[in-house]
């Protein structure tokens, strides 16, 4: 792996008006898959925080020693930061970040969330059995993906591990049963978006996300063009303008 340059790694913090957005990467990756979307943000005029969760933008070893516990602190204490300064927390997560996100708002956490291509369901069924492994493993290999022949770009822009602890794996499969036991709570805005061409999170995850939702009805938008990392996918700046779109109409936002 090429080595990352250091702004694919940091955390990043844009101020700006009373509405802070609080940015939360995926799974094994960086704020590197944030921070595009957090630029764009940030000229609108909102208040931006992307933090890197625990373990990530390091080693595939640090991240060994981390769980989802340590994300949902992380995701909290973002959201302690940017009421600091800022009247309306919202939330955006991308895959993991999205499930972070939708988990917030089962707490009342957040006065909206943006939940991107979070996991229901995972493409590669293996996952689902890799406790079995676990005595024989410690990290498995990410699979060789194709982004829509944006591979190249994409490595250029994101950070990510290619080696996934296996407990950390774990960790997450528990996580999302979770999640989605308590998705009726949620009572906060919500916009669920998905990617058509997910090779990672299986596209009917956005609609068991949409159907356990009992106390709101939840926005959905679907993505023709782009792959699992929508944030940096060919649709990436329509994306940003839809979640623009999605803060101003928020009821509870004076600008």
């Amino acid at each position: 792996m090429v080595e990352p340059t250091k702004r694919l790694l940091e955390p990043f913090n844009f101020p700006g008006n009373h509405v802070g957005c609080l940015l939360i990467h995926g799974f094994s990756g960086s704020p590197s898959e944030m921070r595009l979307i957090g630029e764009r943000l940030a000229k609108f005029g909102w208040s931006v925080l992307g933090i890197r969760l625990s373990g990530h933008g390091t080693t595939p070893e640090e991240m060994a020693k981390t769980q989802w516990e340590d994300w949902v602190k992380d995701a909290e204490a973002g959201v302690r930061e940017l009421r600091k300064s800022c009247q309306t927390v919202i939330v955006v997560g991308l895959s993991m970040g999205g499930l972070l996100a939708l988990h917030l708002a089962t707490l009342g956490l957040t006065e909206g969330i943006v939940s991107m291509n979070a996991p229901m369901v995972l493409v590669n069924q293996r996952t689902r059995y890799v406790r079995l492994i676990r005595p024989f493993k410690t990290f498995v290999r990410k699979p060789k993906k194709h982004y829509l022949g944006l591979a190249s770009q994409l490595e250029n822009e994101r950070f990510v591990y290619e080696r996934i602890p296996v407990d950390a794996l774990i960790s997450l499969n528990r996580a999302i049963r979770k999640v989605r036991r308590n998705l009726k709570e949620i009572t906060c805005p919500t916009l669920l978006m998905q990617s058509d061409k997910d090779l990672t999170v299986n596209p009917i995850s956005v609609q068991i996300i949409k159907n356990e939702m009992q106390q709101i009805k939840p926005e959905v938008l679907n993505w023709g063009k782009s792959g699992h990392i929508l944030t940096l996918g060919p649709e990436r700046e329509e994306v940003a303008l839809k979640v623009h779109e999605f803060l101003q109409g928020l009821d509870s936002i004076k600008l």
